[in-house]
């Protein structure tokens, strides 16, 4: 299963978010003795915008709370204009397995933007990644 990730801005909130749309489980990676990618792509109103630099002092991607385990995840890599961002996940063993929260940040129109919330079924939480 691919996992994209739509991300847009959140206009509902005050000030405005980074949202990562999460239905359809797209932030859930099974076990395979592969590595994985997983795809955050800016769409709709973030579309013309571009991730924050990873070597920014505030990153576009950064881990939230407790890091996961070495090895597990790659080294976070932004596509050619800026507005893609992927990275691979090695999940192939119960020592992989988790669920561990990150943070996005965008710069659309020369504002920065990050993210608090995710489409999930109507509800707000901290975007995560899970492997199961």
């Amino acid at each position: 299963m691919p996992n994209h990730l739509q991300v847009t801005l959140d206009k509902s909130t005050t000030p405005w978010c980074v949202d990562i749309d999460q239905s359809g489980n797209a932030n859930h990676v099974s076990q395979s003795p592969n590595a994985q990618t997983i795809t955050w792509q800016l769409t709709g109103n973030a579309a013309s915008g571009s991730f924050v630099a990873l070597t920014d002092p505030d990153p576009g991607f950064a881990w939230v709370g407790t890091p996961p385990p070495s090895g597990v995840f790659g080294s976070p890599a932004l596509g050619a204009n800026g507005n893609q961002l992927t990275i691979s996940d090695l999940n192939n063993s119960s020592s992989t397995t988790g669920s561990w929260i990150y943070i996005l940040r965008v710069s659309v129109g020369g504002v920065v933007y990050q993210s608090t919330a995710t489409s999930l079924a109507a509800t707000t939480s901290n975007p995560t990644i899970v492997n199961k």
